[in-house]
């Protein structure tokens, strides 16, 4: 699963670039080192005239439709049950985004409990996890905008630490993803494990356990007793 992630360097230029964004499209993101579920996150969805759009999206999805109340808010979503879980399926074939990150926390279990590990490109580079999004009726006249990452088996890097990962896009990918359509087979033949070697993995502090702590402290060497 992906339960934590990082976006720490939202130069919007950058961004911009990176993502194919008009120069003019507003972005305010400040450095985050332990996004956490319910937590606002960056995304980018295909807009009016097949433009790409820039906006943020509570992190758990609750499927339009849906009672909020006593619905399980999905963080993830299986990419081998993507097209066929009615949770997921309509956002699926309608709703798909990109969300940008820089790293994601994963915990090894070892003899003295769980090691938190964060797993990055190799060259520092932001890059886009696979994600779905829904909107749901609120209280008001508007409605909220929820989403879930889409995880996958685990490349080479990541199966000793756990047993799911995110998908990380490949940049090639990325449009094709969020296009308004696309045959459901052909969008999960791009749903695959990161290449082995562009991720690389190191431990970090202990410090990230704690979702209300953020910071550069976070991806610190952890603090080893001898």
């Amino acid at each position: 699963m992906c339960g934590r992630f990082t976006l720490t360097n939202p130069d919007p230029a950058k961004l911009r670039a990176r993502f194919d964004l008009d120069p003019f499209v507003e972005l305010d993101e400040r450095p985050r080192f332990n996004i956490a579920p319910t937590d606002p996150v960056l995304a980018i969805r295909t807009g009016a005239g097949g433009r790409r759009e820039a906006g943020r999206l509570r992190w758990g999805l609750v499927p339009g439709g849906w009672a909020r109340d006593g619905t399980r808010a999905l963080i993830n979503a299986r990419v081998e049950t993507l097209d066929r879980q009615p949770a997921f399926r309509e956002s699926f074939l309608d709703r798909r985004c990109l969300i940008p990150a820089d790293g994601f926390y994963e915990w090894r279990e070892d003899e003295s409990g769980k090691q938190a590990v964060w797993i990055s490109r190799t060259d520092g580079e932001p890059f886009a996890f696979a994600g779905i999004w829904a909107a749901l009726p609120d209280s008001g006249n508007g409605s909220v905008h929820s989403c879930a990452i889409v995880t996958c088996e685990p490349n080479q890097v990541v199966r000793p630490i756990h047993d799911r990962m995110p998908v990380i896009l490949a940049p090639q990918t990325e449009a094709p993803w969020i296009s308004g359509e696309g045959d459901p087979e052909a969008l999960l033949e791009l749903l695959r494990p990161a290449v082995d070697d562009v991720l690389s993995a190191r431990e970090v502090s202990d410090a990230v356990n704690d979702v209300r702590e953020d910071g550069p402290h976070l991806l610190a060497p952890p603090l080893k007793l001898f």
